[in-house]
């Protein structure tokens, strides 16, 4: 089941536009498959463009599960395999409530996320089974995401810390989060992620999702390759056993999508300073094909200096 959510999300925006043609319709229902949706799409991107969908967006329609909730319960049973969650239910009625509410009354002040409705939910049931006390969102652009795990830290009695370096996308994220009732469990923090990164300790998940400008002087801060030094400064902060959690870890083609090879091609070019950290300091690594792909770490006993 797919919870619908309000058109400022780039999902809206996407469901809305294709929802008139047949092609998208039988592929969101099963009868058609992933891979020739997908060579029908890559077939009709000048008159899908007409429409309003630039490339990236006409392509991330072939990657939504066709449901929801059965994404989010197999990857949680495969984190659970490996020992990353405790277990694999969550509250599904409380979080199609919780659905909801952010449905109804976030104000997404004329910006777009991208966080897609299978990521929400994935994030409200990481933080159903974690129950984290101290949990850091690094580039939490306007609490969008984050949004998904307060239920759960508030039950557990934890806190969570919004760092972004954009004070209007922060002043964004404390109306909304104060509108829903959790002020009183959120830290809202201005500041540059790397360098606040520096000053925390134990935290039990932090979640990535920041982004860097294209032409950045230096090529690790030059869009999603951030991710290295951000997590290079964090890591020192998280405990043996503790998870980080990242967003547009897009690695797998689902079908034989040019668009997506290119894509794919430059997240690897762009992770290689970020993979060798992780593949030094996480003991376990766990990709789930979300549809901007959803990575999940757990923290070894090694120190890491920054």
């Amino acid at each position: 089941m797919t919870v619908s959510v309000r058109s400022e999300t780039a999902y809206a925006v996407i469901d809305t536009t294709l929802r008139d043609h047949a092609e998208y319709r039988d592929f969101r229902e099963g009868s058609m498959t992933r891979a020739d949706y997908s060579r029908w799409v890559e077939s009709r991107f000048d008159e899908l463009r007409g429409l309003g969908l630039d490339r990236d967006k006409q392509n991330l329609s072939t990657r939504f599960p066709l449901d929801d909730h059965a994404c989010v319960a197999n990857a949680l049973e495969a984190l659970a395999g490996d020992g990353l969650v405790p277990g694999s239910d969550y509250a599904v009625d409380a979080f199609h409530e919780f659905a909801g509410r952010v449905a109804e009354e976030w104000d997404h002040g004329g910006r777009t996320t991208f966080i897609f409705p299978e990521e929400a939910r994935l994030m409200f049931a990481l933080a159903h089974q974690v129950r984290p006390r101290n949990s850091v969102f690094l580039g939490s652009y306007y609490g969008y995401w984050a949004v998904w795990a307060l239920p759960a830290v508030a039950a557990a009695g934890g806190r969570v810390t919004l760092v972004d370096i954009d004070e209007g996308v922060m002043a964004l994220a404390e109306r909304n989060i104060a509108a829903l009732g959790f002020s009183d469990v959120v830290d809202f923090v201005v500041a540059d992620a790397s360098e606040y990164a520096r000053t925390l300790s134990d935290v039990d998940l932090c979640v990535l999702d920041a982004e860097g400008p294209l032409d950045a002087p230096d090529p690790d801060l030059r869009d999603k390759a951030i991710y290295y030094p951000h997590t290079r400064a964090i890591s020192h902060a998280l405990p043996p056993g503790a998870l980080l959690v990242a967003h547009n870890v897009l690695l797998e083609n689902l079908t034989e999508n040019a668009y997506f090879a290119g894509r794919i091609a430059n997240n690897k070019a762009q992770f290689a300073k970020w993979a060798a950290h992780l593949e030094e300091f996480y003991d376990v690594h766990r990709v789930i094909a979300t549809s901007e792909g959803v990575g999940v770490y757990r923290r070894n006993g090694l120190p890491c200096a920054e």
